[in-house]
């Protein structure tokens, strides 16, 4: 039995030996956490997703607002985290286009749409900001969009 395991260790110390290098393919994320919030926040980052449309008078960026003068948005939960005020993505423009005809409008970030509501790349927007891009009767538009 010995000289079986003997066996065994030294033909996986051969094979651990002839093994090729492990090589790091991806780069590491930054610890720099303004760094982050550049990639985050990057003009060059296109997000899809749906737009709905709502209306309120004050969000969970502690910014008033009026949704059916003012081209406003609220972000999806899951882009903006559990933070609400003083949250980094609050007060940040977007710019949204409308999939089916090319339409776009710019909004200011003032609120979160609850993850059950608005899914990953999803927006939930103001009469105002909805009405530039699409019908309120459609209710739903495919967007894409980005920062600012």
């Amino acid at each position: 039995m010995v000289k079986f395991t003997a066996s065994i260790v030294l033909l996986a110390i051969a094979a651990l030996s002839s093994a090729a290098p492990v090589t790091q393919e991806a780069a590491a994320p930054s610890a720099d956490p303004e760094i982050q919030a550049a990639d985050v926040f990057s003009s060059s980052v296109k997000y899809d997703g749906k737009a709905t449309w709502f209306t309120d008078s004050y969000g969970s960026c502690n910014i008033n607002w009026n949704g059916n003068d003012e081209p406003i948005v609220a972000l999806n939960a899951h882009q903006m985290g559990a933070q609400s005020w003083g949250n980094p993505a609050c007060g940040r423009e977007v710019q949204i286009i409308n999939k089916s005809n090319g339409k776009t409008v710019q909004a200011r970030i003032v609120d979160k749409c609850p993850g059950d509501e608005c899914a990953f790349g999803s927006l939930d927007l103001s009469p105002a900001a909805f009405k530039q891009i699409g019908d309120l009767s459609t209710g739903i538009l495919n967007i894409e969009w980005h920062y600012v």
